[in-house]
C-alpha cells in the first residue's frame, strides 16, 4: 500500500513540474499588425523583423538615440525623452528585439544583434547625421559596441548605470535546465522584480508593471531573454568599454549610489577607463533619472548641449 501511494505521489509531483512552465507562461498571443496598430509610436520592418520606435522633437534637433536595458521596452526612457524635447532635441528610442512590441527574432541574442538593430533602424529612417548616444545598463555595453564600430557616427555618450561585470546566471545557462527555470521561475518572476531598482518602491511610475507585463503576453519573450542571459549577461562587458575607450569620445557617467542591480563597487573602473564626467546620484537606485529627475535630467541636458 505504501509503495502505491510513494509510486502515486512521484506520478504527481512529475506531472506538476511537467506542466508548471505551461501554467505558468504567459506567452499565448503572436505579435501582429492588429495588436500594433493599437500602439503608440512607430513601427519600421527592418530585416531581422518588426522594430517598434519614436521619434520625437524639433525636426531639425540635434539628434539623441536612446538604448534601453535588459528587459523594460522604450518607456524607461519617458523623462529623459520628454526632457530632451522639450530642451529642443530630436529623440530616437526603440524596443530592443524580443522586448516590447519589437519582433523576437529567433536569433543569438547578443551584442551584435542589437547593434545590427540600431544601424538597420538609422538605415530605415534615413538619418546619416552624426547623433549622440545613451545607454542604460544593459544597454551600456550595447552603446560601447556600437560606437567603437561607428565611430565617425557618434559623438557624445551618456551612460546610465551600465552593466559591467558579467552574473552568474546558473543554472539557467545549463542546457534544457535553464529552459525549464526560465518558463517556470525566472519569466513569471520579472515583473515582480521591478521595484528592486527603486530605493523608494513607492516612486516605481504608475502602470509601469501592467505596461512591463504585457509584452509577457507575446510568444518569444522568454526565449529572447534566456539567449540574451546567455550571449551578453554571462560575459564579462569591460572589453566593450576598452574598446569604446580607444575612441576618446566624450562620456557621461550616472550611477545611483544604492544601486543593487548593477553596484558601483563592480564598475567604478568604468569612469577611469572612459575619462568621463561622473554624477554619483545620491539615494537612487538603478534607475536615477526616474528616481531623481531634478538631478539627472539637468545634467544630460547641459552635457549634450556643449
Amino acid at each position: 500500500m505504501r509503495k502505491k501511494y510513494l509510486l502515486g505521489l512521484a506520478v504527481l509531483v512529475l506531472i506538476v513540474l511537467t506542466a508548471l512552465p505551461f501554467v505558468r507562461s504567459r506567452e499565448k498571443i503572436e505579435l501582429n499588425e492588429s495588436i500594433r496598430s493599437g500602439v503608440s509610436g512607430q513601427f519600421a520592418e527592418l530585416p531581422l523583423g518588426w522594430t517598434h520606435y519614436e521619434l520625437s522633437g524639433p525636426e531639425k534637433g540635434n539628434l539623441v538615440v536612446l538604448v534601453h536595458g535588459f528587459s523594460t521596452p522604450y518607456f524607461i526612457w519617458d523623462p529623459v525623452q520628454k526632457s530632451l524635447t522639450d530642451a529642443g532635441f530630436r529623440v530616437l528610442r526603440f524596443d530592443l528585439y524580443g522586448r516590447g512590441y519589437s519582433d523576437r527574432p529567433d536569433a543569438v541574442y547578443d551584442l551584435d544583434l542589437f547593434t545590427t538593430q540600431i544601424s538597420d533602424l538609422l538605415n530605415f529612417l534615413h538619418i546619416n547625421e552624426t547623433f549622440d548616444i545613451m545607454g542604460l545598463s544593459m544597454g551600456g555595453p550595447i552603446v560601447a559596441h556600437y560606437v567603437s564600430k561607428n565611430p565617425d557616427r557618434t559623438k557624445r555618450v551618456v551612460l546610465v548605470d551600465p552593466f559591467t561585470s558579467k552574473t552568474n546566471t546558473f543554472p539557467l545557462t545549463v542546457p534544457l535546465i535553464g529552459e525549464y527555470l526560465n518558463s517556470a521561475v525566472y519569466i513569471p518572476s520579472l515583473p515582480k522584480g521591478i521595484s528592486a531598482d527603486f530605493v523608494d518602491p513607492s516612486k516605481v511610475p504608475s502602470g509601469w508593471v501592467e505596461k512591463y507585463e504585457t509584452q509577457l503576453s507575446f510568444r518569444g519573450f522568454g526565449r529572447a531573454i534566456l539567449s540574451t542571459i546567455r550571449n551578453i549577461i554571462s560575459f564579462d562587458p569591460k572589453p566593450e568599454f576598452e574598446k569604446l575607450a580607444l575612441t576618446k569620445k566624450q562620456v557621461l557617467v550616472f550611477w545611483g549610489d544604492r544601486d543593487h542591480t548593477t553596484p558601483l563597487e563592480k564598475g567604478e573602473y568604468v569612469k577611469d577607463l572612459l575619462n568621463a564626467e561622473f554624477v554619483l546620484v545620491k539615494d537612487a537606485g538603478h534607475l536615477p533619472h526616474i528616481e531623481k529627475p531634478d538631478i539627472v535630467l539637468p545634467a544630460i541636458s547641459k552635457f549634450l548641449s556643449k
